[in-house]
């Protein structure tokens, strides 16, 4: 599974790999209203190309659909667009050099998200420091206004009683408050999801084209490490305390947290579903409920807790796969 040594020039078949990521790197910024979602995607032909390529040929690939996706991006786009795009390129390195290396899908994806964050801080810190803006607090306006447009539609709907409207106001006016304190929480659980997806989308590309090259378990496997659960109780304790700063910090973490056992509850109603032999439509509906539903989140990250004592259907590994 090691890296493969070809130092030559990246072949003519290898050019359509090279425009294939160039253009889904300068998509969002031509057109950020319409395709800014497939700056999430990214990081799969990343790790595609690196698995299937090897280092060495990767990185003449990536260097190439970057220059190119900067040049288009430069001339019919947003170049800071395009630089935020590419700050998806980490993720993408990191989970195919997982991939390549045999290390656990846990201990990649945690590292993953680490980066990720850190760049787009770094991010963020340079372009507002170049434009003389600040990114979160507009990102915080743009939730508050969104938030009083909604309550101003109500205030003009006349089928609504004085005290309804006056109730809707008070609530509105809580979720403003209560969204400035779990920004934070709310960006990391951003992060956890867009790494969260991308190995498994990563991982089903690989086992589809390279299923020689997969050397990741099945999803339903994956396991986060077991003292994470004393990060629970921590940042539990901390918010139901009194301090305002220390309850404010625990409950982003705990919202952070509480998402990564959320994904690990995800895994093992997988592992669940293919031990009662559950036909896969069924699986898709049930999926899709238990994530959509808002009771959802909170069952299926007490499920992903639940999986640090209770074996459910699979014996426990003796080593914690996160610590490989």
């Amino acid at each position: 599974m090691g890296d493969r040594q070809d130092t030559g020039v990246v072949l003519p078949e290898g050019w359509q790999a090279v425009v294939t990521t160039a253009i889904l790197l300068v998509l969002p910024s031509i057109w950020p209203e319409q395709l800014g979602w497939t700056q999430g995607f990214v990081p799969i032909p990343i790790c595609y190309y690196l698995v299937s390529l090897g280092t060495i040929k990767a990185k003449n690939l990536l260097i190439n659909a970057v220059l190119m996706a900067g040049l288009a991006a430069s001339i019919f786009g947003s170049f800071a667009a395009f630089v935020f795009t590419c700050t998806m390129l980490p993720v993408g390195i990191i989970i195919g050099k997982a991939i390549l290396d045999g290390e656990s899908p846990p201990k990649a994806g945690l590292r993953a998200v680490g980066i990720l964050l850190l760049v787009w801080v770094a991010f963020w810190t340079i372009y507002g420091s170049l434009t003389h803006t600040n990114p979160y607090q507009e990102m915080l306006t743009s939730m508050d206004t969104s938030l009083t447009a909604a309550g101003d539609l109500y205030q003009t709907d006349a089928s609504l009683s004085l005290t309804d409207k006056e109730n809707i106001t008070n609530t509105i006016q809580m979720l403003r408050e209560l969204l400035r304190q779990i920004a934070p929480g709310l960006l990391a659980i951003t992060a956890l999801s867009t790494v969260w997806l991308n190995m498994l989308l990563g991982q089903w590309l690989i086992n589809r084209k390279l299923p020689s090259q997969s050397t990741w378990p099945p999803f339903s496997d994956w396991r986060f490490p077991e003292q994470l659960i004393w990060i629970v109780i921590g940042s539990g304790i901390a918010a139901v305390m009194p301090i305002g700063g220390a309850k404010v910090i625990g409950i982003n973490i705990l919202l952070a947290v509480g998402a990564l056992y959320f994904f690990q509850g995800i895994a093992v109603l997988a592992k669940l579903f293919a031990k009662w032999s559950v036909p896969k439509p069924m699986r898709a509906f049930l999926f899709a409920i238990a994530i959509l539903q808002g009771a959802g989140f909170v069952a299926l990250a007490a499920l992903g807790i639940a999986d640090i004592w209770v074996a459910f259907g699979t014996p426990k590994p003796d080593k914690d796969p996160a610590s490989e």
